[in-house]
């Protein structure tokens, strides 16, 4: 399993159609590029957390257009596609009293790996039980 930090950019979106689009093309038309997405939805409100390529300009570009941004450093592991990998991870973490706060992920077209992001309660120490798990 391999597993960075990265910045995540969270943003509350109308639940309308076309919101999620205007958020894309302002971030596509400065040449940034989404990574990872993910798209909570309730009755009047969405919230959509991006990791993009560059965080600052995607943040900078979405505070100029009026949304409100919420950051936070996540953890991005890519680990084999397999039955309790999930598993042993997350019950890593809870072995250290960590908290996964959410988590999102997808597999890739041929089935072989796995990308998660992780929000957690502790980020040092989460990043200390990864490392572990590489041995």
């Amino acid at each position: 399993m391999n597993f960075k930090i990265q910045r995540q950019l969270s943003v509350a979106l109308e639940n309308q159609p076309g919101r999620l689009a205007a958020v894309c093309r302002i971030l596509a038309a400065s040449g940034i590029n989404i990574r990872n997405l993910s798209l909570l939805d309730n009755i009047e409100h969405g919230v959509i957390r991006i990791i993009p390529n560059d965080p600052e300009i995607a943040r900078r570009l979405l505070k100029d257009a009026g949304h409100h941004i919420v950051e936070a450093d996540v953890i991005v592991a890519d680990m084999p596609d397999a039955p309790g990998m999930l598993a042993s991870v997350s019950q890593a973490l809870a072995d250290a009293h960590i908290n996964i706060e959410y988590a999102y992920g997808t597999e890739d077209m041929g089935e072989k790996s796995v990308r998660l992001v992780l929000k957690v309660s502790n980020l040092p120490r989460a990043t200390q039980v990864l490392n572990s798990l590489q041995t």
